[in-house]
């Protein structure tokens, strides 16, 4: 895909709204981008493989555009394509490119290290995990913040039926846009990704808010893949 001219306002917008809805890992680390077929045990994708997602968007009540700026940017996403770029060991390196309606694009890469779920870019894709999870595994071997898996489940696609892992997080937190700290953000995510890959199927994030009341609900939808047929 050729790549296109980027927008300034939808880049910062963009930003502030991958933060919130997947910042699951925190740190950064140090990588220098290599392809490579070293692969670890925790690996379960390869590189050329590709994940595309519809994203939308919704509320309860209309959002303070000056307090949630870009949320409603999400439902004029055309497409939210994943590519597996590199791997290097434990880490794997992927691009995304996320499509709009009005023909804007916002490309950024992204690493994850798949033994503790460190990110390179906390405003990028995160939703990759370790190959063959089960229930009661951690969602990253030596992640600091134990989160495990919940259940595993059989999800029908048109190639057929494929094991998907699920686990859902729930954090009570200040909004930290307001000054007076007297807002408060209750997440409740719920994440579903194929057992093989690691890859991420559906999430389901909703975001509370009590002053002002608000619920919003983001969703992310896997909708084609060279892996499988969705």
């Amino acid at each position: 895909m050729a790549f296109k001219k980027k927008s300034k306002h939808n880049k910062v917008y963009a930003a502030i709204i991958l933060v919130a809805i997947l910042a699951i890992a925190a740190g950064a680390i140090v990588y220098t981008f290599q392809k490579s077929s070293n692969k670890s045990s925790l690996v379960g994708v390869q590189v050329g493989d590709t994940f595309t997602y519809g994203i939308t968007g919704s509320s309860s009540n209309p959002v303070p555009a000056m307090d949630y700026p870009g949320f409603y940017q999400l439902n004029d996403t055309k497409y939210y394509n994943v590519t597996i770029t590199g791997i290097q060991g434990n880490s794997v390196t992927l691009e995304t490119d996320w499509v709009f309606i009005n023909g804007t694009d916002i490309q950024q890469r992204q690493t994850i290290d798949l033994s503790n779920g460190v990110l390179s870019d906390e405003s990028g894709f995160s939703f990759l995990f370790p190959t063959n999870l089960k229930v009661n595994d951690p969602i990253y071997p030596q992640m600091n913040t134990t989160v495990p898996v919940n259940a595993t489940l059989t999800q029908t696609y048109a190639s057929g039926l494929r094991e998907l892992v699920y686990f859902h997080v729930s954090t009570t937190q200040a909004y930290t846009e307001d000054p007076t700290q007297s807002t408060q953000r209750i997440l409740y995510d719920e994440v579903y990704f194929d057992q093989k890959t690691g890859m991420l199927t559906n999430f389901n994030e909703i975001q509370e808010y009590n002053n002002p009341q608000i619920e919003l609900e983001v969703i992310y939808s896997l909708t084609s893949s060279n892996v499988w047929d969705v």
